[in-house]
């Protein structure tokens, strides 16, 4: 527990407090890193939109193959984190 050592409680209403402080504690840490969490997929996922449309548009522009499927990049990055060392 971040390298503390647990206190010796003179009272049972002090350890009480004690043990409630830090759950507290995490329970916001955990909330900021869930919070955190829930960004950058939003992020991610606006960011994988953006280039799904890029990598579209340029498959159009080029005219020498057909644009992707719907989630084929996904795919292809599933398959490169499954494979990769």
């Amino acid at each position: 527990m971040d390298g503390e050592d647990i206190p010796d409680f003179s009272s049972l209403k002090e350890e009480t407090a004690y043990w409630k402080e830090l759950s507290l504690k995490y329970k916001q840490s955990f909330q900021e890193a869930r919070d955190e969490l829930v960004e950058f997929q939003e992020g991610s996922r606006e960011l994988e939109a953006e280039l799904e449309a890029q990598l579209v548009q340029a498959a159009c522009s080029g005219g020498c193959w057909a644009p992707p499927s719907p989630g084929t990049l996904r795919g292809i990055n599933t398959g490169y984190f499954l494979f990769s060392p």
